[in-house]
């Protein structure tokens, strides 16, 4: 059985999953919604135009979209870790009842059992 912290860890990792997805996913959603052929070639003229005038500016600058961009993933990667520490319980299992169970004796209802001469 989970302790009640590792209840609320799962919980909250969960939350952060969601969360991170559902943000990276709005992301996407505005991306996809500016894209098109005379977009992306004034962002590729933008870009080799900022690169060829000053080269440290341009990689803060790279460096910053890239992190508002791409932090719905920490909220991914938080959750991961969170939910990551808490006990999974085994589906697997198989109860001490059913191991019991004899399916070739007369009063079993598989087809095998139930055969009468």
């Amino acid at each position: 059985m989970p302790t009640p912290i590792e209840r609320i860890k799962a919980i909250a990792g969960a939350a952060l999953i969601g969360l991170g997805i559902l943000f990276c996913y709005d992301n996407l959603h505005q991306v996809a919604t500016y894209l098109s052929l005379p977009a992306m070639v004034l962002a590729a003229f933008r870009f080799f135009q900022a690169y060829a005038s000053d080269h440290h500016r341009f990689l803060q600058f790279a460096f910053r979209q890239m992190v508002v961009t791409f932090w719905p993933l920490l909220l991914i990667v938080a959750g991961t870790v969170l939910s990551q520490d808490c006990p999974v319980h085994d589906r697997n299992r198989i109860s001490k009842r059913s191991r019991s169970v004899d399916l070739s004796g007369p009063r079993s209802t598989s087809k095998q059992g139930s055969r009468h001469s």
